[in-house]
């Protein structure tokens, strides 16, 4: 549930660093997309002190990172809009970042696996390595497209992606493991999907009017330069 405080960050950050405008419609869709998700997930795991302060800080990181991300991409003097630019410049210092937390928990367990290090034959250790290279190019094709969202949309627009894979996610667990959901849950899931489709169809409408009034523009200054072309002299 507290998961659905990201949304909440990421758009506060964003009205602070000027990326969005407190228009009524965006606080409507995250209001919906919030309260939907929060009620989707209602009773679904038990309250823990500690992971819920966890979890509420990486949703406030995520929103200054994704925030931050998308003022850096958006800006042609910074020359960051390719989004293989980014990964080169922010991932050395995140794996920085991840590296000692990494050794200290499990690099006992990586030293004394029987499929690496301790292997006696090859194959499950090939096995092994691409297995790693498969993850490793899942994980940069996810970063590629995540960066390519926020230089072309929004960070917003990312949130709500991320939380509609988190709504099929549950589905599917529902659907598949036989997860019991409740009432509540299903009338937060209706309300998290309103939430996102007006989403989308507010930026489809934007989108639509854009391309019209720069249709609308070219038109307009075609038919100015080829009426000054024949016009006649005096």
């Amino acid at each position: 549930m507290t998961k659905s405080t990201t949304i909440i960050f990421v758009l506060l950050f964003a009205i602070i660093c000027k990326l969005e405008k407190p228009t009524l419609s965006i606080l409507l869709i995250v209001f919906c997309i919030s309260v939907g998700l929060f009620l989707f997930t209602y009773q679904s795991t038990q309250f823990d002190g500690i992971g819920f302060i966890l979890v509420l800080s990486a949703s406030a990181v995520s929103g200054i990172r994704w925030t931050a991300a998308q003022k850096l991409t958006q800006k042609s003097k910074f020359g960051l809009g390719n989004p293989v630019d980014v990964i080169y410049h922010t991932q050395p210092w995140m794996a920085l970042t991840l590296l000692p937390l990494s050794f200290y928990f499990e690099i006992m367990e990586l030293l004394t696996s029987p499929l690496l290090f301790r292997t006696q034959v090859y194959l499950p250790l090939f096995r092994t390595l691409g297995l790693f290279m498969c993850g490793a190019l899942l994980a940069f094709g996810l970063e590629c497209s995540e960066i390519f969202v926020v230089c072309h949309a929004s960070s917003l627009t990312l949130a709500i992606a991320g939380i509609f894979k988190e709504v099929i996610t549950l589905y599917l667990a529902a659907a598949i493991n036989g997860d019991v959901s409740n009432p509540v849950n299903k009338v937060g899931l209706i309300i998290c999907l309103t939430g996102i489709s007006i989403h989308i169809g507010l930026k489809f409408i934007k989108s639509f009017s854009y391309r019209r009034h720069r249709l609308r523009f070219l038109h307009a200054y075609r038919w100015h330069r080829t009426s000054s072309v024949y016009e006649k002299p005096w």
